[in-house]
């Protein structure tokens, strides 16, 4: 079962990459058929196996040698990890991957575009609230609002601090979790942010302009999971 889950779960992964990639731009997500974004070329059925694929082209496009983004791999790896996971430990299993997955897809458009999109994320915000109260789990307004204030009150006397997409992620998250499990996850967040720019920095002897940050949210998302 769990080799099932993992293959669905890692087909979601690769959905959401096309989805985030985009919507953002006013994209349709149906047509084109899927297409190398560089060359344009339509790929084959056999080229769009999630996880094998990219592997079995050498992360590279078939036609025009482009190199692929890693983040495609790492998507649907995580998607179809994420699945499997959540299956066994998780009570309410399609509300929790209906939360993770949208943390992926929102840690995907900040990667590809560094926005939180708005056409994503507002849908998702009611989705996620709506199964949220019909299954009598409680919102915690006071966190969500604190987190709201205390978040401006930073951007004010650092202006730029926090994104304005993280705002208002975070806002949506501390109504759904409360202040603990808020507190828990920017505290993983920041800590794995912290630790991908020391290696960024001093491993790999390159500099970042602009840090997704959401990425690293959602990392913080998965050990509030992973903990609960």
């Amino acid at each position: 079962m769990l080799v099932i889950y993992f293959i669905f779960g890692s087909v979601i992964g690769s959905f959401l990459c096309l989805v985030a990639e985009r919507i953002p731009i006013g994209e349709s997500i149906l047509f084109p058929a899927s297409h190398c974004s560089f060359c344009q070329t339509k790929l084959k059925v056999f080229e769009l196996i999630p996880v094998i694929s990219i592997i079995f082209l050498c992360f590279r496009c078939r036609y025009c040698r482009h190199k692929l983004p890693f983040v495609y791999f790492c998507s649907e790896i995580i998607c179809g990890l994420l699945c499997s996971f959540i299956a066994f430990k998780s009570s309410y299993p399609l509300y929790s991957l209906c939360f993770l997955f949208t943390a992926v897809i929102l840690s995907l458009t900040d990667i590809f575009y560094l926005i939180v999109e708005p056409k994503i994320f507002f849908p998702l915000a009611v989705l996620l609230c709506t199964w949220h109260f019909y299954v009598a789990w409680p919102f915690y307004l006071f966190t969500s609002g604190i987190f709201f204030f205390a978040l401006h009150g930073l951007n004010f006397l650092f202006p730029d601090s926090v994104g304005g997409g993280d705002i208002i992620l975070l806002t949506l998250w501390g109504a759904l979790l409360g202040s603990e499990s808020l507190i828990f996850l920017l505290f993983c967040a920041s800590s794995s942010g912290l630790l991908f720019m020391l290696f960024y920095r001093y491993v790999l002897k390159k500099k970042i302009k602009h840090l997704p940050f959401v990425p690293f949210l959602s990392i913080g998302l998965f050990f509030v999971f992973l903990c609960k």
